[in-house]
């Protein structure tokens, strides 16, 4: 491996983890992609070329290991126990970002197609419904799409195209303010009241659809931001609590 910093522990791990990529394809390892196709649907916006330059080299640093498919088949990712002891620094860079340096999704931030798939990533297979349930989700705004979840055997598949099963529910939604729910900035209610996503379908489906879905991950370092800003914007305007 070509050295371009000092003789350092924290110099020769950013050599392996500093780039743009590599932290993402982790990421993706750690919250269960495996298949090449996975993988880059969680981060699109890098070329299959590079992804796969980006897996090859991950292997050669005992990161990644690479198992070969059945005759016909793709082969499979996942992480060495060198790769999987990086997990905790990938959440804890997340969890620094999200208390210091996260805002609110930009117009070019917002990808619906995208967000579709972080909803299949972060599905809570306890709180799924245990009948196949079928909801059409359009997206509105910057980043709009559609698509639809097919929910069934506690797991939910993500289709561009209509499965062509009966819809249970429908779910309209600006796809900017689902970014905030999923990462946990509000909760789904503010959503509703604000005029930001409506659902059709039985109430019991449209009750329990915020809870399919863990937006936990972030939410506590999310909450330190905006109390931090809160008692930032008192001081300011010279009022005490």
């Amino acid at each position: 491996m070509a050295r371009y910093a000092d003789y350092c522990p924290i110099a020769t791990g950013v050599e392996v983890l500093g780039d743009r990529w590599t932290p993402l394809v982790i990421r993706e390892l750690m919250v269960g992609a495996s298949g090449f196709n996975e993988i880059h649907r969680g981060i699109p916006r890098i070329s299959r070329t590079l992804l796969a330059q980006r897996l090859r080299l991950l292997e050669r640093r005992g990161l990644v290991r690479r198992e070969p498919g059945a005759p016909g088949r793709p082969g499979r990712y996942s992480l060495t126990p060198a790769g999987e002891s990086v997990t905790p620094i990938v959440w804890a860079v997340g969890h620094w970002a999200a208390e210091w340096i996260f805002g609110d999704p930009a117009e070019e931030d917002c990808d619906g197609l995208s967000l579709m798939w972080r909803l299949h990533q972060h599905a809570n297979p306890a709180k799924l419904p245990r009948q196949h349930t079928v909801v059409h989700l359009t997206l509105t705004g910057a980043g709009a799409a559609e698509g639809w979840l097919d929910i069934q055997h506690g797991a939910v598949t993500v289709c561009k195209d209509d499965p062509g099963y009966d819809v249970d529910l429908a779910v309209t939604a600006d796809t900017g303010q689902m970014q905030r729910w999923l990462v946990g900035r509000v909760p789904f209610r503010d959503l509703i009241a604000g005029g930001h996503a409506r659902l059709l379908g039985p109430s019991r489906l449209a009750r329990a659809f915020p809870a399919w879905f863990d937006t936990t991950y972030f939410a506590q370092a999310l909450q330190r931001a905006e109390q931090r800003h809160s008692r930032q914007a008192i001081s300011g305007s010279g009022l005490t609590a």
